[in-house]
């Protein structure tokens, strides 16, 4: 009699707990660059590192009063993503990317979030992705931050798919942004 009770409660409770919880569901991450190949890093060469210092996986999260948030990470580790996307241009902008260059460059992922704020009939959407650049090499160290957000609202529901692809349009620009910057594309001997 007292181990049933004892089983019972046990799986009352295992029920509740993952009742509580929402399963990770997955978004696409594959950001397009329309740039055009140039020799901006012509004769230079560099060692790259990518690393994602964020505190959790998911990338879009929506919340809802007095219910467990939706969580949705990517398909493929953003970190990967970055890596695939950002070595890509950087190669087709001249840049040789060598195991042992004197150009240590580390990306760093620092945050990559859509935060939904759902309500009955609206919802809010904050994003922001902040990404850093560590170039190590003879003249010294240089960092450099970069940052992209957005606001907006909506009626009814929000829409995973437009949050997927305006996140995309996002890191896009972010990564652009890198591979445009003066002072990087300067500071790589």
């Amino acid at each position: 009699m007292k181990s049933s009770i004892i089983k019972l409660l046990a799986l009352s409770l295992t029920t509740l707990l993952l009742g509580c919880s929402s399963p990770i569901k997955q978004v696409i991450i594959s950001p397009e660059l329309n740039m055009t190949s140039s020799n901006i890093f012509q004769q230079k060469q560099a060692q790259i590192r990518f690393s994602d210092l964020r505190r959790s996986n998911h990338i879009v999260q929506i919340l809802r009063i007095d219910q467990a948030a939706e969580l949705y990470s990517p398909q493929q580790p953003i970190v990967n993503v970055v890596e695939k996307t950002l070595t890509s241009a950087l190669k087709a902008n001249g840049l040789q990317i060598q195991p042992l260059a004197v150009n240590q460059v580390e990306v760093i992922i620092d945050s990559a979030l859509v935060n939904v704020q759902q309500d009955l009939l609206k919802y809010g959407v904050s994003n922001q992705i902040d990404f850093r650049v560590v170039i190590n090499n003879a003249q010294g160290t240089l960092t450099k931050s970069f940052k992209v957000s957005g606001t907006g609202t909506g009626p009814l529901k929000a829409d995973l798919a437009v949050l997927e692809r305006d996140f995309n349009q996002q890191l896009a620009k972010l990564l652009t942004q890198i591979i445009e910057n003066e002072e990087l594309q300067q500071f790589i001997q």
